[in-house]
């Protein structure tokens, strides 16, 4: 019977303690209900800073569109990661003598390797 009465009283104070921490709201991103009044998120979205000058090609979301025949590619896409073989895509001709394809975001654009002109530009 002794044992019977302690499992009892046990069991109810254990819902005494557990029930406001059951019921209370859970809180998963404290800066988000920030108690202090001063507490202002501060944090902004930080832009990219975009250099052109006279040489450079304007960079965009999408720099292949805004390229035009007879601009140097940048150098950002000098890289072999970027060359591709003419003979896996029937739309690409043969380059000739010191000239390269290279895709740019879908685009196909044909290089001049020596200067990095851009000798044409072939849209996906």
């Amino acid at each position: 019977m002794n044992t019977l009465v302690k499992a009892i009283v046990l069991s109810l104070t254990t819902t005494l303690v557990a029930a406001p921490a059951i019921a209370a709201p859970q809180d998963h991103n404290p800066q988000q209900h920030s108690q202090h009044p001063n507490n202002h998120n501060t944090q902004q979205p930080t832009k990219p800073i975009v250099k052109n000058s006279h040489n450079d090609v304007k960079k965009s979301a999408n720099p292949s569109h805004n390229w035009k025949v007879g601009q140097k590619l940048p150098s950002q896409y000098h890289g072999q990661s970027y060359q591709v073989d003419h003979n896996q895509h029937k739309k690409l001709s043969k380059p000739g003598k010191n000239q390269q394809w290279i895709k740019v975001n879908g685009n196909y654009v044909l290089i001049n390797v020596l200067n990095h002109n851009i000798l044409k530009i072939v849209a996906n």
